[in-house]
C-alpha cells in the first residue's frame, strides 16, 4: 500500500471515530437541539449531518459505479430522527471503512454531479475532498454544540485515540 492509500485509510477510521465522537456530544444535548434552527448553512445540527450523510452516499455510490436514484438534493433530510440518523451515519462510515481499501488512488474517475454535468477528477482529489468535506461541516456542527451551552469534544486528528498507523 502507498503512502497515499494509508493516508486515505487513516482519513476513514478517523472520519468514523469523529463522526461518533461528535454523535456522542449532540446525544448529550436536550433532544431539542438536534433539530433546533442556529442560522448555520444547513439551518441544524440535524440539517449539517445529513447534509454530510448525503454527500457520502452520493460519493460512494459515484465511486462503486451504482446510480443514487434517492438523491433530491444536497440538503435533503434523510433521517429526521437522532436515533434514525445515528445508525445510519454508523452503515455509511462502515461502508466507508470497507470501500476505501478497494478504491484506485491513481488515475480519474468520471461521474455526474449533483446538477447533472460529467465531470473527471483525479482519484487522489475525489478521496481527499470527501474526508476534508467531513471535517469541515463537522467543524461547523462543533460550533453549533458550543452554541448550545455544552463544551464540544477535542476532534483534532492528534486526539484520534486508536494510532495513525493503517
Amino acid at each position: 500500500m502507498d503512502s497515499f492509500a494509508r493516508h486515505i485509510h487513516l482519513m476513514a477510521r478517523y472520519n468514523a471515530w469523529a463522526n461518533e465522537t461528535l454523535l456522542d456530544a449532540i446525544a448529550a444535548l436536550e433532544p431539542a437541539a438536534w433539530a433546533a434552527p442556529r442560522g448555520a448553512f444547513f439551518g441544524s445540527m440535524m440539517g449539517t449531518m445529513n447534509h454530510l450523510l448525503v454527500g457520502d452516499r452520493a460519493w460512494f455510490s459515484r465511486m462503486s459505479g451504482t446510480p443514487y436514484p434517492w438523491f433530491t438534493g444536497l440538503d435533503q433530510i434523510l433521517h429526521a430522527d437522532f436515533a434514525d440518523f445515528r445508525q445510519a451515519r454508523r452503515q455509511m462510515d462502515e461502508t466507508i471503512l470497507s470501500l476505501v481499501p478497494t478504491l484506485p488512488t491513481d488515475g480519474d474517475l468520471s461521474y455526474v454531479n449533483s446538477k447533472g454535468v460529467p465531470q473527471v477528477v483525479p482519484w487522489r482529489v475525489v478521496l481527499g475532498h470527501v474526508f476534508n468535506h467531513q471535517t469541515h461541516h463537522r467543524g461547523q456542527v462543533h460550533t453549533l454544540i458550543s452554541q448550545s451551552g455544552i463544551e464540544p469534544p477535542p476532534l483534532d486528528l492528534l486526539y484520534f485515540p486508536h494510532g495513525w498507523d493503517a
